[in-house]
């Protein structure tokens, strides 16, 4: 068998504390040049971690080079395009693989719950302030800047007021790699309308667990980002499950055949 290509990792790789995952920040550039969207939706992995090396969707691709940093060796995976819709996208990771975007008009699909109250997310907004509002009550040492989602969970901001012009009511933020208290993440970010296509890279980035600078609460829950108020949630995979409006909201509990409607 052919060996594969061996190069140095690129410099402007930003690695985890203990070497087992890299991404290029955003803001990185080669030659003097912003780095393209599909080389920055790329993850860096130390051949050392073992299986399961990262939670994705199952479509990433491994490139045929290996990259060499000291004595450390890593694997590139380039992540696919998605939906250009932050919870739509978090849910995906959530499942581990692609859920539909196209409904029947006033459809909706449910994917998700809170961690701490088992509570179903995304009914509404103002059940959505509920659930985080009832998560920081009941263990307030699992929100905000100590939200701890494992690979294959999500953190969630969650805007306590109603949004203003521009601005959405929550984000949502994937993890698909852990290295101790660090996170790593695969975003995207809602545009003005509902998005179908997979026509959009992600964004990797990194937070660090109970970091009052670099936590994910520290980032988003600014007064210039979803409000110093905001509490940062973690979400689970549930369902998925679809309903209607005026349909009540489901139960986390319930069987997902038994579904509940208005009276």
């Amino acid at each position: 068998m052919p060996k594969g290509i061996s190069k140095p990792l690129p410099s402007i790789v930003k690695l985890t504390d203990n070497k087992k995952y890299g991404i290029y920040p955003e803001d990185a550039k080669v030659d003097g040049k912003k780095l393209g969207k599909e080389a920055q939706a790329s993850l860096f992995v130390n051949t050392k971690v073992k299986d399961e090396k990262f939670a994705g969707l199952g479509n990433e691709t491994k490139s045929p080079t290996t990259y060499t940093h000291g004595t450390d060796s890593f694997e590139r995976y380039q992540f696919k395009k998605g939906v250009k819709d932050c919870v739509h996208n978090a849910e995906e990771f959530l499942h581990g693989g692609p859920l539909p975007t196209k409904h029947k008009p006033n459809e909706y699909t449910l994917a998700s719950k809170e961690k701490v109250t088992g509570e179903v997310f995304g009914y509404s907004n103002d059940d959505n302030i509920a659930v985080s509002q009832s998560a920081k009550q009941k263990k307030p040492g699992a929100v905000n800047h100590h939200a701890n989602p494992e690979p294959g969970e999500a953190y969630g901001i969650i805007r306590q007021q109603e949004p203003g012009k521009n601005q959405s009511p929550f984000h949502f933020a994937p993890v698909v790699a852990k290295d101790g208290k660090q996170t790593v993440t695969a975003e995207q970010t809602a545009g003005t309308t509902d998005a179908t296509a997979r026509n959009t890279y992600p964004t990797m980035d990194m937070y660090r667990v109970g970091d009052k600078e670099d936590s994910f609460k520290a980032r988003f829950g600014t007064a210039e980002g979803y409000g110093k108020d905001a509490i940062v949630v973690t979400t689970q995979k549930w369902g998925p499950q679809t309903f209607k409006d005026g349909d009540l909201k489901p139960d986390a509990e319930e069987p997902q055949t038994k579904k509940r409607k208005t009276e």
